[in-house]
């Protein structure tokens, strides 16, 4: 049997009853670029060379979710009204739900730094 929890405030969510499934990509954004002949036809193997060169450091998450990250979360109704009215501060303790720290529930599944104050990557 497959039991849900409300990723916003822990309640079970019982099978068969409402709930809300949200999906979030965040995807780094770039600007069109127009390839000319000249870009074409350059030797880019320093700038590879020095893109390797910054990326060494890095793991292979940190590279990856400068690039991109997606987040599922199930809410309960209560957990996803809150959600709705505002998404960049979702905080269901401010609302119907009951009394949870969501930035240490994010920090718990490896979103953001501890002590970040809830940045959430």
């Amino acid at each position: 049997m497959v039991v849900y929890r409300c990723d916003g405030c822990g309640r079970e969510l019982q099978a068969g009853r409402l709930r809300y499934h949200v999906k979030i990509d965040v995807r780094a954004a770039y600007d069109k670029m127009e390839i000319g002949l000249a870009e074409l036809v350059r030797d880019h193997r320093q700038e590879m060379l020095r893109l390797i060169e910054r990326l060494e450091d890095k793991s292979s998450k940190e590279i990856e979710e400068t690039i991109y990250k997606h987040v599922e979360l199930d809410l309960c109704p209560a957990c996803q009204r809150a959600y709705l009215r505002a998404p960049l501060r979702f905080h269901p303790e401010e609302g119907e739900a009951p009394g949870i720290d969501i930035d240490a529930f994010l920090r718990s599944l490896g979103y953001g730094k501890p002590g970040a104050g809830g940045n959430v990557p």
